[in-house]
């Protein structure tokens, strides 16, 4: 086996915290990280500056999801990559597996804490008006360099193909994880493939998803 297949593959993912889609495919790609070698950059997207109406700033302080994007983007600055995972774990596990309201700051408070970054440390976050332009930061470099229009999007370190997806009801361990891997690693590095899609009409209700 070649050096350059035993080389972690590095993949930026962008993320909103309030996104189930993006949450399973982060559960996901954790699992995958398990069976190949990927490291995996976490990046940030909001998802109220895609949505919101032409001309309408976006609350950066009460506005949907923000308490959680900026209290992450404190959390990479001040702790780094893999802390700031542990908070979207934690956020994820509230809203998408206890169906809480992560846009309520007791709730990205509680997460903040399980996290182990303190009580105090939401505060911190929506103190620093920095904070803001970390997520926007984030946000702009997934529209820029790959045309970003939501999440889960995904790329190799790097790249300027980045890909919305893959957008799954269930999440993948072990082999079949890897196996999506394989095949969603291939269209990473295909400049010429722009979509492939199905209609969602047969797939089942959505069900809690929480990380193990």
């Amino acid at each position: 086996m070649s050096l350059e297949a035993t080389q972690p593959k590095k993949v930026n993912m962008h993320v909103d915290p309030l996104c189930p889609l993006a949450w399973r495919t982060a559960l996901w790609m954790r699992n995958v990280r398990q069976e190949r070698p990927v490291d995996i950059t976490w990046k940030l997207f909001s998802l109220e500056v895609v949505n919101r109406q032409e001309g309408v700033q976006p609350d950066y302080v009460n506005g949907r999801g923000w308490t959680a994007l900026r209290t992450l983007a404190l959390t990479r600055r001040q702790k780094g990559n893999e802390a700031l995972e542990k908070l979207y774990v934690a956020l994820g596990n509230a809203a998408h597996g206890r169906k809480e309201n992560i846009s309520e700051r007791s709730v990205v408070e509680a997460a903040a804490q399980e996290a182990g970054l303190g009580s105090d440390f939401v505060a911190q976050a929506l103190a620093d008006e920095s904070t803001v332009q970390e997520v926007l930061n984030d946000h702009k470099e997934a529209v820029d360099r790959y045309a970003a229009f939501g999440v889960p999007t995904i790329a190799f370190e790097g790249s300027t193909v980045g890909f919305y997806g893959p957008v799954i009801h269930s999440v993948p361990e072990g082999e079949e994880a890897a196996t999506l891997w394989d095949h969603t690693s291939y269209f990473l590095t295909q400049p010429n493939v722009f979509e492939l899609k199905r209609d969602r009409a047969q797939a089942p209700s959505w069900e809690p998803v929480s990380a193990k």
